[in-house]
């Protein structure tokens, strides 16, 4: 849809789209893809675009993280080196042996991957698989999503008892899962 206000253009680009089955006026701030405004059917534009003015602020203040997000984004791109993945696989397979004979963990088989939505899983049969590009991140990264994979031998889910299986190993897990997650987009599709 066109926008017709002036004080809209001000904003940025407003992406509006009419969705059948919307019950409300919703705004989407998306990374790289703009602002978009879903509109139930019956809503008239007019009034799409007085709820947008309405929201102006909380607009801006959503941009300006989204903006940081971004460049977080693009900074983080940029280090990105080419991974061997030979090299991968030796480096990650002995930081998996040296965690798991320090603190005295078993797997049963392991697998070095290009993956493309994690950082590591664990399954039922605790086989365990890495991602190959997790040579790119900090050391300390690197050892936290071994030992997150690890605890997975022995704690199936992400309930309290992982993360307080977790905490016997590496200071303050939740934090470096935060951390983690900045690093997530420059590897992942977003």
């Amino acid at each position: 849809m066109k926008i017709t206000s002036k004080e809209l253009k001000k904003i940025g680009k407003i992406d509006f789209r009419i969705n059948n089955r919307a019950k409300y006026l919703r705004i989407h701030i998306k990374p790289f893809k703009g602002i978009f405004v879903t509109i139930p059917r019956g809503i008239s534009q007019r009034k799409a675009e007085n709820f947008v003015l309405s929201k102006k602020e909380w607009i801006k203040k959503h941009l300006n993280k989204v903006k940081e997000f971004e460049n977080n984004v693009v900074e983080n791109r940029a280090k990105i080196k080419p991974v061997d993945r030979n090299e991968a696989k030796i480096l990650l397979i002995n930081k998996l042996e040296e965690l798991t004979d320090k603190y005295n963990f078993s797997y049963n088989r392991v697998s070095i991957r290009n993956q493309k939505t994690r950082w590591g899983s664990c399954s039922s049969k605790n086989n365990i698989s890495l991602n190959c590009n997790l040579i790119n991140l900090p050391e300390k990264l690197i050892d936290y999503v071994i030992l997150h994979e690890l605890v997975h031998t022995r704690v199936k889910n992400h309930g309290a008892d992982f993360w307080k299986e977790m905490g016997k190993y590496i200071e303050d897990p939740r934090a470096l899962n935060k951390e983690l997650k900045r690093y997530k987009s420059a590897f992942f599709h977003l």
